[in-house]
């Protein structure tokens, strides 16, 4: 009854003009779950949903490059290249063609924070998945070869995304800048030095410590018989040994107290421009009216940015604006792609009054309404599907070991204020907090 329900209401939700109180809200995102731990210590969440014939088995670890130290960075996203190059048991076919030939869809990301696995099927194939997923936890064959060839794949894959990308160049040249102690300074993709550095030892170092059960989140979510998938998990994954993690010692960041500015050369069109701000860690109650600040500011047509650089003065070809959480210290980041004739400076400029009119005054209660409308949307939206909610629960559950917090949060989003945004605007977002990163283009013979 519960799961119909839930279906029908995300269904309307989505189709009326926003005529669902808070309450029918969190009404709506309520499904059934079931947590428990094995002996080893591995986290399983079970959702089971009998009205679709499929089943998304998500993995996520609680390892990330903030997990790294210098010298060797870029190793938690080079393995996750290497969990995908089989075991003594299952060769590397597996998790493409052998897979795929069952209907199913598998991927992986990497993260400062965490690293996640995932496996769409129909719902007769979940033993099997279960059965390959848990072999790769602890039994990699890591074989050199592999390693040699995956290291290459991994550097071509940093200059073709950072190297030459503008996007990628801004992100990694804002991240030198606003971290200076903490493991954020580096992306995840680590630098070609330490790529090259990295031997199968350290790897195997690298797998041994964090792929542990004790270091993971195993979701279940789909169509299953609960005490049935017990078993079978308990059978592939309860014998799997624990490891004692170690973490690296983690320095915290001095408050920042003026600006800090970098130029960088890209094959471009046209400059770009980019702000970042430092912010608190995870589990701040600022980032609720950060997030909605950030709709407000940049995300839209209808943002004040979008307005004013594109729409009004016609010096921007697009902005955007976004709150980025993260279990250290987060980041609020503001940019703009520039039309060829338009100074950077004047950019900032522009971007700095919009910033600066959230320090200096409330905003309408309509423009809060219509900016948690909007992310009240994008939440529930992202419910809909069956892998959506089996990811968001292996997220909540991996940063913050509580998933429930997917129930609870829009009333977090609803009692946000407009003081609360100002307040928050004021604490963050001031100019000497500043990380500004310019991207020029290269003119003819590699010069600016």
């Amino acid at each position: 009854m519960l799961k119909c329900f839930w279906l029908s209401v995300v269904v309307a939700f989505s189709s009326v003009a926003w005529a669902v109180t808070p309450q029918d809200l969190e009404k709506a995102i309520q499904f059934p779950v079931e947590k428990y731990q094995l002996k080893n210590g591995m986290t399983v969440l079970l959702h089971n949903d009998a009205l679709i014939p499929a089943v998304s088995v998500q993995t996520w670890y609680r390892v990330g490059s903030k997990d790294e130290v210098p010298g060797r960075t870029g190793l938690a996203h080079f393995f996750e290249h290497m969990m995908f190059k089989g075991t003594k048991k299952f060769s590397k076919d597996t998790w493409g063609k052998f897979l795929n030939s069952k209907g199913a869809e598998i991927n992986a990301f990497t993260s400062d924070d965490y690293t996640g696995y995932f496996v769409n099927a129909p719902k007769e194939h979940l033993e099997l998945v279960l059965q390959i997923e848990s072999d790769r936890m602890r039994n990699l064959a890591l074989d050199p070869k592999d390693v040699a060839a995956e290291r290459e794949v991994v550097k071509e894959e940093r200059r073709m995304k950072y190297d030459d990308s503008i996007e990628g160049g801004i992100r990694e040249a804002m991240a030198n800048m606003m971290f200076t102690n903490l493991p954020y300074h580096w992306l995840p993709i680590g630098s070609i030095t330490d790529l090259n550095a990295a031997s199968s030892e350290d790897l195997r170092r690298f797998y041994k410590t964090f792929y542990s059960p004790n270091n993971a989140v195993l979701v279940v979510a789909g169509s299953f018989r609960g005490e049935e998938v017990k078993k079978v998990i308990e059978k592939y994954y309860g014998t799997l040994p624990k490891e004692e993690i170690n973490r690296p010692e983690i320095k915290e960041e001095e408050p920042q107290t003026k600006e800090r500015r970098v130029t960088i050369d890209r094959e471009a069109q046209a400059p770009s421009v980019s702000i970042g701000y430092r912010l608190p860690d995870l589990k701040s109650a600022d980032n609720y009216p950060l997030d909605l600040l950030a709709i407000v500011l940049g995300q839209g047509q209808s943002s004040r940015l979008y307005k004013q650089m594109v729409y009004k003065s016609e010096s921007a070809l697009n902005v955007y604006a976004a709150s980025w959480n993260q279990v250290l210290a987060g980041q609020f980041s503001l940019g703009a792609s520039l039309k060829a004739k338009t100074d950077p400076d004047k950019a900032l400029a522009m971007m700095e009054v919009q910033v600066k009119m959230l320090r200096d005054k409330v905003i309408a209660q309509k423009e809060l309404d219509k900016s948690r409308n909007l992310f009240m949307k994008d939440y529930v939206d992202g419910l809909k599907r069956l892998s959506g909610r089996a990811h968001t629960l292996a997220s909540y559950e991996t940063l913050f070991s509580d998933y429930t917090r997917i129930f609870t949060d829009l009333k977090k989003y609803q009692e946000v204020t407009v003081e609360d945004l100002q307040r928050v605007a004021k604490l963050y977002l001031q100019p000497t907090q500043r990380n500004i990163v310019i991207v020029m283009p290269k003119k003819a013979g590699g010069g600016k």
